[in-house]
C-alpha cells in the first residue's frame, strides 16, 4: 500500500502544481492591458526522490516561487529616456505661446515701431500740422502700450510656469510616500521567501513616473528596497523613509527645497530633471532673457528718440524735452524695467520737436527721428526692427529645437516600450497555448489519482 500511498500522493502534488501554473496563467491573460504589468511565471522543481527498495524513486514536482518577467537594463533605459522626455514636453507649451506673444504677425511691435516713426515722416511733410502731431503722439503711446502688454504678458507666463511647479509637489510626496511603504511591504513578504510581484510592478510604474516628473534616480537595496535620489545625488527615499520637496514664495518665484526631516537643503535646477529641470529653466533663465532682451530694445529706442527730440525744439520754443520716459532701473542692466515702464512723457502737440527751431516750416529733426527707424543702434548691429526679429528668432528657434526633441524622444520611447512590452509583457497568444499545455498536465494529473484510486479499490477488494 506503501507504493501506492506514493503515487497518491504524487498525482496530488502534480494537480495541485499545475492548479497553480493555470491561475499564474490566468492572471497573466487577465492583467494583458493593465499598464505596467509585468508577466508572470512559475518555477517549477521535483520533491526530492524516496529510496525504496534500492531504488531512487521520484516524489513529484512542486511550484519552487512565481517569478515576474523584468529586464534591468531596459528599465534603465525607459527611465532616462523618460526624464529628458518630461524635461523636453513640459517646455513645449509655454514656448509655443511665447512664440504667439512675439509672433511675426501684422501686429506686432515691430508693426508698431514702424507706425511710430512713419508718424514721424508724416510730420515732416507737414511739421507745423496739429493732425500730424497728435498722430506722433498717439503712435507713440499705442507703442509704450504694447511694451506694457508684452511685459506682462512674460510676466505671467513665469507666473504660469511657477505655478505648474508647485501644484505637482504634493502629488510627487505622495508618490515619495507611497515608494517608501511599498519598501516596507516587500521587505516583509519577501522575507518570508515570497516574490511581492505586485507590489514591484507599482513601485517601477511610480519610479516611472518620478524619472518623468523628476528626472530621479533609482538603485536597489539587498533586502528588496529602492532609495530614490535627484540627480544631483540629494535622497528623496531611504529604504523605508521619504523625505519631502517644498516651495518657498519668493519674489522671483518659488524656491524649492528639500526637507530632509533635521533639516533642509535647497535644490537647484542643476539638481532637477525631468518636467521640474525643463520648467525651471524657462522660468529662471529663458524667460528673464527675453524679458531683458524686451526691456532692453524699450530702453534703447526711449533712449535714441530722446536723444533727437531733447535737441530738437517744438512749435512753443521748448527745448531740452523728452518724448518717453522710463523708471530708473532695479537691476543689473540700465534698462531692467523699461518695457514696463516706458510713457510718452509729451503732452502737448506744441512740444513735440519736429524741427531744430520754432520756425513753422523747420522739418529737420522729425527727417532725423524718422530715418532713426532703420539705424542699427543696438549693439552696433541691429535697427529697432531687427532686434525684435532677433528675439522672436531666438523663441522660434528654441520651440523649433523643442519640438524636435519631442518628437524625437517619444519615438525612442515607443520603442523601447515596445522592447519591453515583447520581453515582459504579456502575449495572450503564448498564455493560450501554455494553459492549454497546462491543461492537459492538470487533466493528467486528475486521470492518475483516477487510476491509483482504483488500484487501492482492486487490493482492497481481494483483502476482502
Amino acid at each position: 500500500m506503501s507504493g501506492l500511498t506514493d503515487a497518491l500522493n504524487l498525482g496530488k502534488t502534480s494537480l495541485a502544481t499545475h492548479q497553480t501554473l493555470i491561475d499564474v496563467t490566468s492572471n497573466n491573460i487577465a492583467n494583458v492591458n493593465t499598464d505596467g504589468y509585468s508577466r508572470q511565471s512559475v518555477d517549477l522543481g521535483t520533491i526530492p526522490a524516496l529510496n525504496f527498495r534500492g531504488f531512487q524513486i521520484g516524489r513529484g514536482v512542486m511550484p519552487d516561487s512565481i517569478q515576474r518577467a523584468e529586464d534591468t537594463f531596459l528599465n534603465k533605459q525607459i527611465i532616462d529616456k523618460n526624464a529628458s522626455l518630461g524635461e523636453q514636453s513640459a517646455q513645449a507649451t509655454p514656448l509655443a505661446e511665447l512664440e504667439s506673444i512675439f509672433n511675426l504677425g501684422d501686429d506686432n511691435l515691430t508693426a508698431k515701431i514702424d507706425k511710430f516713426f512713419d508718424s514721424w515722416e508724416q510730420l515732416s511733410v507737414t511739421p507745423d500740422g496739429s493732425v500730424e502731431r497728435n498722430s506722433v503722439l498717439q503712435y507713440g503711446t499705442l507703442l509704450s502700450d504694447s511694451f506694457h502688454t508684452m511685459s506682462e504678458d512674460l510676466g505671467d507666463m513665469s507666473r504660469l510656469v511657477d505655478e505648474s511647479l508647485t501644484s505637482k509637489i504634493d502629488g510627487i510626496n505622495i508618490k515619495l510616500q507611497q515608494i517608501a511603504e511599498f519598501n516596507q511591504r516587500i521587505f516583509t513578504i519577501e522575507s518570508s521567501g515570497v516574490n511581492a510581484n505586485a507590489d514591484r510592478d507599482g513601485r517601477d510604474a511610480l519610479l516611472e513616473e518620478l524619472s518623468h516628473t523628476l528626472g530621479t534616480q533609482s538603485y536597489e537595496n539587498q533586502d528588496g528596497s529602492v532609495n530614490v535620489q535627484l540627480p544631483s545625488g540629494l535622497p528623496l527615499v531611504s529604504r523605508y523613509e521619504a523625505f519631502s520637496l517644498e516651495a518657498v514664495p519668493t519674489a522671483t518665484g518659488s524656491k524649492l527645497q528639500l526637507n530632509l526631516s533635521n533639516t533642509t537643503r535647497p535644490v537647484d535646477n542643476n539638481s532637477l530633471g525631468g518636467e521640474f529641470k525643463g520648467l525651471v529653466y524657462l522660468r529662471d533663465e529663458f524667460i528673464p532673457q527675453v524679458r531683458d532682451d524686451l526691456d532692453k530694445l524699450a530702453y534703447n529706442l526711449a533712449n535714441e528718440v530722446n536723444t533727437l527730440h531733447a535737441g530738437g525744439t517744438g512749435l512753443d520754443g521748448s527745448t531740452g524735452l523728452n518724448f518717453f520716459s522710463t523708471p530708473l532701473s532695479v537691476g543689473p542692466n540700465p534698462w531692467t524695467g523699461a518695457a514696463a515702464g516706458i510713457q510718452v512723457a509729451v503732452t502737448e502737440t506744441a512740444q513735440v520737436a519736429a524741427g531744430q527751431s520754432s520756425a513753422s516750416g523747420d522739418n529737420r529733426n522729425a527727417l532725423l527721428m524718422a530715418a532713426l527707424k532703420d539705424t542699427k543702434v543696438i549693439d552696433g548691429t541691429h535697427s529697432f526692427g531687427s532686434f525684435y526679429a532677433k528675439i522672436s528668432s531666438d523663441i522660434g528657434v528654441e520651440s523649433a529645437q523643442n519640438q524636435l526633441s519631442v518628437s524625437g524622444l517619444e519615438d525612442t520611447m515607443l520603442q523601447l516600450e515596445n522592447l519591453r512590452d515583447s520581453k515582459v509583457g504579456v502575449s495572450l497568444e503564448e498564455e493560450m497555448i501554455n494553459l492549454i499545455q497546462y491543461q492537459r498536465g492538470f487533466e493528467a494529473s486528475a486521470k492518475l489519482l483516477t487510476t491509483v484510486d482504483e488500484m487501492m479499490d482492486t487490493v482492497l477488494s481481494i483483502k476482502r
